[in-house]
């Protein structure tokens, strides 16, 4: 499948969670207002920030496809990584106010309409189990999608939850159960949220990729047959999958004249072990000044 392709097809696929999510907005509000249930009303503000996070990514998945020119010579590839941030940062801050919100129901609990709490809840589970399904097979390549399906799965749980809450509710009448509820998904959309800021943010400061071994990576190249050293290495990613590499490559003097055979070996190495999309090799015959691993 093509690079164009792929991001037309997941470009649809957030045209259509941001129509399930304002839907789902619409309905939890309101029968969260009358049924008088916070983890709706939760629920209902999430799927608010999640239409415009996805309205946000939609923007990034757009521009990350800009063609590359002489003001952004690496192109829009990290508008993905800074909407992704972005989306995690608003979605905590949502959070923030609505555990204390929760926090005076724990304290307090209100009486709840268990019934409307579960057809709602229903309704909420098919629209945000759609929406993640839509996004799932383009997460795994692109941060920026990934930040979307992770709030639309969470919000596929929390309509789970809300069912069941609902049930017990319109049974036994433990109207404590719904703002715990709010609780245990802030906790675990939380810990997801982190987990894209950490990544995103490393991204931003031109981190590592965690999927880069620095040690074995020296290791395979200066096990190459005229490589005496490999140093000045410097490896970064556009948008978390996009990787790339420049180092310094000391050969031994007598294989300067295989120097781009030896190039072309670690280039493959490089590409094929550790993914390196693009890759700026200088050869050396004699050390460097300041011939130092980074």
């Amino acid at each position: 499948m093509s690079e164009t392709h792929e991001h037309k097809d997941a470009s649809k696929a957030l045209w259509a969670n941001i129509f399930v999510n304002f839907g789902i907005v619409f309905f939890e509000l309101s029968f969260g207002i009358i049924s008088g249930s916070f983890a709706l009303i939760t629920d209902s503000l999430q799927n608010l920030a999640d239409a415009g996070g996805m309205i946000l990514s939609l923007f990034a998945n757009i521009a990350s496809k800009k063609q590359k020119n002489e003001t952004k010579t690496y192109g829009y590839k990290r508008t993905g990584i800074i909407a992704a941030l972005i989306n995690s940062l608003i979605l905590l801050m949502i959070f923030a106010f609505i555990g204390y919100e929760a926090t005076i129901r724990l304290v307090h609990p209100e009486a709840i309409n268990g019934e409307i709490v579960v057809w709602i809840g229903v309704v909420a589970l098919v629209g945000n189990t759609l929406g993640a399904f839509l996004l799932h097979g383009h997460s795994h390549h692109d941060l920026n999608v990934k930040a979307a399906f992770i709030h639309m799965l969470s919000d596929s749980m929390y309509s789970a939850a809300i069912i069941v809450v609902g049930i017990l509710i319109g049974i036994y009448h433990w109207y404590i159960l719904d703002p715990l509820v709010t609780f245990g998904i802030i906790a675990f959309v939380s810990y997801e949220s982190f987990e894209i800021i950490r990544k995103s943010i490393n991204v931003l400061m031109e981190g590592v990729p965690g999927k880069i071994d620095f040690a074995q990576m020296k290791k395979d190249i200066e096990s190459t047959e005229g490589v005496l050293s490999l140093h000045h290495v410097h490896v970064w990613s556009l948008d978390g999958e996009y990787t790339i590499m420049e180092c310094h490559v000391r050969v031994e003097p007598s294989e300067t004249k295989i120097a781009d055979m030896i190039r072309i070996q670690v280039n493959n190495l490089l590409k094929e072990k550790y993914g390196i999309n693009h890759l700026t090799i200088q050869i050396e015959e004699k050390p460097c000044l300041d011939e130092h691993w980074l």
